[in-house]
């Protein structure tokens, strides 16, 4: 039987009028695998790029003062280098590093702009925002020294106070008395996340410390980076039982928070493009369907006398059924093999050359980001496969209600 659906397909027996139907159906499953393949390559993409990127600014797991949880501005919480060890050594964890917090206002000659000075240690990674510097760079910043005067500042703060790299630009600090410090703008930066970038500056640890009042082993928190971003919710439970009701020498009790507790609007967003791409998943595949229907009762009904004739050599309806599924197969074989190559090329095109932009306002990138989950492009075409032949089954069903005698007489 196969043998006899091979010979069709090769030999373009399917006849004048299924040949457009085939064409069209074979068109109908490219669409639609490949509509299914870009949708998973740019929302994986999409959903990477900007976990990663959030992860680049406050890692997946924080650990924290309990107080600082309930509280509008940071309280320290005390972070020795043996329990930064222990965090280090648990499976998954990329890099640990800590972070202080202080509240402040920069202030030109013409205007003014209240954020967070974010003290970094050594250890913190950089290749983040160095790679998203427009202007000047990102200066060295020592954990121990306090006469650092760099800062590095957001684009959308450089503009609101009018100054560029290597500018001067005075901050003022605020508790019990008014304090003022100069500050040297060696960098300006712009991750397109707005809420980050009109609330945060950078400065060294020491100097953020110092700002604060605070001991050198005092700090806001530390931040925890995965290795995988998929294994965020059971490093988080482990690091929440390892400080469970523990103490810092100040009294402070320790508690942790993931990445996606501190900006849960952002993850909501994300979550909800997993059901667009399941309804797009669903409206294609069945797109598929369709056309393959449409095209497999075309075929049949011009094969009518070619049926007939196999029905009077004596052919089973099961052995003619077995045909023109073996035949729609190769059909859907030949739409999804194109579909893929299309599909693919587009991706890659994208990936390499970043062709279609986004508004970074709006979905804080600038371009359309893309991924290739391999595994899971491999499913969707085996789903899609399984239900386009399986759907097919239905209208073979004709076949059995084809006569010979007529059969053969028919034009």
């Amino acid at each position: 039987m196969f043998f006899v659906a091979k010979k069709l397909y090769d030999t373009g027996e399917a006849g004048r009028v299924s040949a457009s139907a085939v064409r069209i159906a074979t068109a109908g499953v490219a669409v639609g695998i490949m509509v299914m393949i870009i949708s998973i390559c740019v929302t994986v993409g999409f959903q990477r790029e900007i976990k990663s990127r959030v992860a680049s600014l406050v890692g997946h797991v924080q650990v924290l003062n309990t107080q600082s949880l309930y509280r509008t501005h940071s309280t320290s919480i005390q972070i020795t280098d043996s329990l930064m060890g222990e965090l280090n050594r648990l499976p998954g964890v990329s890099n640990v590093h800590r972070f202080v917090l202080c509240p402040g206002m920069l202030k030109t000659e013409n205007a003014f702009i209240g954020l967070f000075f974010r003290g970094v240690e050594a250890g913190f990674d950089k290749s983040f925002i160095a790679a998203n510097i427009v202007s000047g760079r990102v200066p060295s910043f020592s954990s121990d020294s306090i006469s650092n005067d760099s800062i590095l500042v957001s684009a959308s703060t450089a503009s609101v106070l009018q100054v560029r790299a290597g500018d001067r630009v005075y901050a003022y600090f605020f508790d019990n008395n008014l304090r003022a410090r100069r500050f040297v703008v060696s960098g300006i930066f712009q991750t397109n996340m707005a809420d980050f970038d009109s609330k945060m500056c950078f400065t060294s640890m020491r100097t953020a410390q110092q700002l604060n009042r605070w001991q050198k082993d005092q700090f806001s928190g530390g931040e925890i980076i995965l290795k995988d971003f998929s294994h965020v919710e059971k490093v988080s439970g482990q690091v929440s039982s390892m400080l469970s009701r523990k103490q810092d020498d100040y009294g402070q009790y320790y508690s942790s928070v993931r990445v996606d507790e501190l900006f849960p609007q952002i993850f909501s967003w994300l979550t909800l493009l997993d059901t667009n791409v399941v309804a797009i998943l669903i409206l294609m595949i069945c797109v598929a369907g369709v056309t393959m229907i449409s095209g497999l009762l075309v075929l049949i009904l011009e094969r009518t006398r070619f049926i007939g004739v196999m029905k009077a050599m004596g052919s089973t309806n099961s052995q003619l059924r077995r045909i023109f599924l073996y035949l729609s197969s190769m059909i859907v074989v030949r739409g999804l093999l194109l579909g893929n190559v299309l599909a693919l090329f587009l991706m890659a095109l994208q990936k390499w050359t970043g062709l279609v932009t986004l508004d970074p306002a709006s979905y804080y990138i600038s371009y359309v980001p893309v991924h290739f989950p391999w595994t899971s492009i491999l499913i969707v075409n085996i789903v899609t496969f399984l239900v386009c032949v399986l759907s097919l089954v239905v209208p073979t069903l004709v076949i059995s209600h084809i006569s010979p005698a007529k059969s053969i007489r028919f034009e």
